[in-house]
């Protein structure tokens, strides 16, 4: 029944999440609907009829038949079947050890779970070959029309979950311009600034209103990224640039708020009287993309793997659900629970303004430095939950 195959089976808390919404589905049966608050919506949910979890050399079936759950083990090459069936109750069990584990431990390999897991044919934490994180078939209780859809997993089980990630390639480029006839040391400018906390507010802060700088878009960093916030909206680098700045100046994280006072200053001269919140409808455009699937360093068509939506696992393990039906309530709510997050600089304490040698994350944004005859300065994009 089980594989004999040695497998480790090792992961952070938002990869063994995906394990515990397979578990816990085939257990209660049921994905729930929520609000633009993530409460559950009553008497609105989604039988689950089946799982399907793509490995290395087969495709399985997990179907919920009264107080079992029927597997299906289909090999992809010979097309040979095994069946077996566990009862639902187990998998109540082992998605309540897992929670439990993953609320009181730092634990990342779950030994127990692993061993069940094995027992199951699940041989990785992962789904194979997909970028969605689960595939169920649900009955739809719009319509009674059974549709075998992918979804999304976020996880707050045991801290909030990152929407958009960090990386080298994640940073926003600024030139600096100070008035005319004024000239920046760069070095001393940056060891004057340097804190551990708040420098980078505080040096935005001195560049604008202590020395009369401006400060102005130059461009993405990373190619790929720029052209994947093109192709989700032409306006979308300099949209983004404008937040960013927003967040230092004005010194909040929130995202919801930086768009209101963007919307307030319009920068990019929108006809907002005629066309309303347009720069809200543009930043949930943005959030809803990077929840269905768009990384910064992977060509970006508008595609989405998740085609069901997005399942959320709250921080008590309970599990609701976005579907495609409720995308507004799903752009609502990502607008209402982001924020801004600032990675490590990497900057060198001892030597400000210049990158930390053997640094583990090398963004290397956040000081002023000179590049081709003129100033500049980088804001690195990164997102997650409130």
């Amino acid at each position: 029944m089980a594989s004999s195959k040695d497998n480790t089976y090792s992961g952070n808390k938002g990869e063994w999440s995906e394990i515990y919404v397979f578990l816990r589905l085939l257990d209660i049966g049921k994905l729930n609907v929520a609000d633009d608050d993530l409460r559950a919506v009553p008497n609105e949910f989604y039988k689950i009829l089946e799982i399907i979890r793509k490995e290395t050399s087969t495709t399985n079936y997990y179907v919920r038949e009264d107080d079992t759950v029927s597997i299906r083990v289909t090999n992809d090459v010979s097309k040979e079947v095994e069946t077996f069936s566990f009862p639902i109750s187990v998998f109540a069990q082992k998605a309540d050890e897992l929670l439990n584990q993953m609320l009181t431990t730092t634990d990342t390999k779950h030994q127990t779970i692993a061993n069940f897991l094995k027992e199951i044919q699940v041989l990785s934490i992962k789904d194979v070959g997909h970028k969605r994180d689960i595939t169920i078939k649900i009955e739809d209780f719009h319509n009674g029309m059974a549709q075998e859809l992918g979804f999304s997993i976020k996880s707050f089980v045991g801290a909030n979950s990152t929407l958009f990630n960090a990386g080298t390639g994640t940073n926003f480029i600024y030139r600096v311009i100070p008035p005319k006839g004024v000239s920046i040391d760069c070095d001393a400018f940056n060891r004057e600034t340097y804190s551990d906390k708040g420098k980078i507010a505080g040096r935005f802060a001195k560049l604008v209103n202590e020395l009369g700088c401006q400060i102005v878009f130059y461009g993405v960093q990373s190619k790929c990224l720029d052209q994947n916030l093109k192709t989700i909206d032409f306006c979308l680098p300099q949209l983004l640039a404008q937040l960013l700045l927003i967040r230092f100046l004005k010194n909040t994280p929130d995202l919801r708020k930086c768009t209101e006072f963007l919307a307030e200053q319009n920068p990019l001269g929108f006809d907002t009287e005629t066309h309303g919140p347009v720069y809200e409808y543009k930043v949930k455009r943005f959030l809803q993309d990077c929840a269905m699937g768009m990384t910064p360093e992977t060509p970006w068509l508008g595609l989405y793997d998740a085609t069901g939506g997005q399942i959320i696992v709250k921080e008590d393990g309970e599990i609701v659900c976005y579907h495609v039906y409720e995308l507004n309530r799903f752009m609502e709510y990502l607008y209402k629970s982001t924020k801004f997050e600032s990675p490590s600089t990497s900057e060198d304490k001892e030597n400000p303004g210049y990158p930390r040698v053997n640094a583990k994350k090398k963004f290397f944004y956040g000081w002023l430095y000179e590049e081709d005859g003129e100033y500049r300065i980088k804001l690195n994009l990164q997102v997650r939950f409130k």
